[in-house]
């Protein structure tokens, strides 16, 4: 694709080259489509920048290896296990290289346009490209998100999002604040407990639920209940969404590791942070575990509001064969997991290919 040439024509375009356009990609090959000729993947980076291998080095997921794989090929290694961000990277290179799938790396959507004749044409930073069907399978995790006083703080140490943190050697040795008490800021506060004097600023409350229960995995509960399955647009899933639930030992336990709970940070300046008890405190390094804006801004305003929120119904927006993918909750608890992302993936493939 060139900036100058007419779009190239292709039935379906997936945008994102991560787990959710990957479980499209292999949704299609199922109803007899083929990669290049029949649909291209795109993705504005490249294999080395996909989002896990953004994570930091010690984390591991809260969904065991028996639910932590796409459709076709299972996690390798005991089924049992939690696997790590390094584990779950090499194992999406392997499934992409099953399916025979080579996506256009250092592509960028930038808009999309429905046309009078039912197509669509999709703006890269590389040309544009003429679809029966484009997917935007970018996920939730695509954009590191602050809060407005952010920009205001100068510690002397490292200041930094957890999408950038990778182990404690990158911080100095004096007083952390983790910003952000959900899954990411629990796992890091954990982490640097055994290394620094840590402090946890925490937001809105979110439900606990232990790792396991009576010996079995929580995820295990999840699925023998239907857990995993209620409907996002029903009124117990719209109530659920709207916290994250934290998975495993919580504040209690950090605690007991001689981590401070702080209340919400509201302000700073400098190396100085305001909390909601009116006290300032001192920091030497922080880190923003306060989560991602998904990556659907180059969609149409009729699909995602000025908030982020999405336009959809089962992945399926108000534009004509256009389709969202991998976002949280898009259809229930499961959509922006690796256990899944396959189901949704199978139903818009339907409507792609009937």
């Amino acid at each position: 694709m060139s900036p100058t040439s007419p779009p190239e024509s292709l039935p379906v375009a997936i945008v994102g080259a991560g787990q959710a356009g990957l479980a499209m990609s292999h949704a299609l090959l199922e109803r007899g489509l083929r990669p290049a000729e029949d649909f291209v993947l795109l993705d504005a980076g490249s294999a080395q920048t996909l989002s896990w291998r953004r994570r930091w080095d010690s984390l591991t997921l809260f969904t065991p290896a028996w639910h932590s794989h796409l459709p076709g090929l299972g996690m390798p290694g005991a089924q049992g296990r939690y696997p790590s961000s390094k584990e779950v990277a090499e194992y999406l290179d392997l499934y992409r290289a099953s399916l025979g799938v080579e996506p256009k790396w250092g592509t960028r959507a930038v808009s999309v346009h429905p046309q009078r004749d039912d197509s669509l044409v999709l703006q890269t930073s590389t040309g544009s490209l003429r679809a029966r069907a484009v997917v935007a399978a970018t996920g939730p995790f695509a954009i590191p998100q602050y809060p407005g006083f952010a920009n205001d703080i100068a510690v002397d140490g490292a200041n930094l999002h957890s999408d950038a943190y990778r182990n404690p050697d990158q911080l100095s040795d004096g007083p952390v604040l983790v910003a952000g008490s959900g899954n990411t800021g629990i796992q890091i506060a954990r982490e640097l407990s055994a290394h620094r004097c840590v402090s946890i600023a925490q937001g809105s409350p979110q439900p606990r639920l232990p790792q396991r229960l009576l010996g079995v995995d929580l995820f295990r509960w999840l699925q023998l209940t239907g857990g995993l399955s209620v409907p996002s647009n029903g009124r117990i899933g719209r109530r659920i969404s709207r916290r994250e639930l934290v998975v495993g030992p919580g504040l209690v336990d950090l605690a007991s590791r001689g981590v401070h709970l702080l209340p919400r940070a509201v302000d700073g300046n400098r190396d100085r942070i305001s909390f909601a008890d009116g006290v300032e405190r001192r920091f030497e390094s922080v880190i923003w575990a306060t989560g991602y804006r998904n990556g659907f801004g180059w969609l149409p305003e009729a699909v995602v509001g000025a908030d982020g929120t999405l336009d959809q119904q089962d992945g399926r927006t108000p534009i004509r064969g256009l389709y969202v993918l991998g976002d949280a909750w898009l259809r229930n608890r499961g959509s922006a997991l690796l256990g899944g992302v396959g189901t949704d993936a199978r139903l818009i493939a339907r409507h792609i290919v009937p």
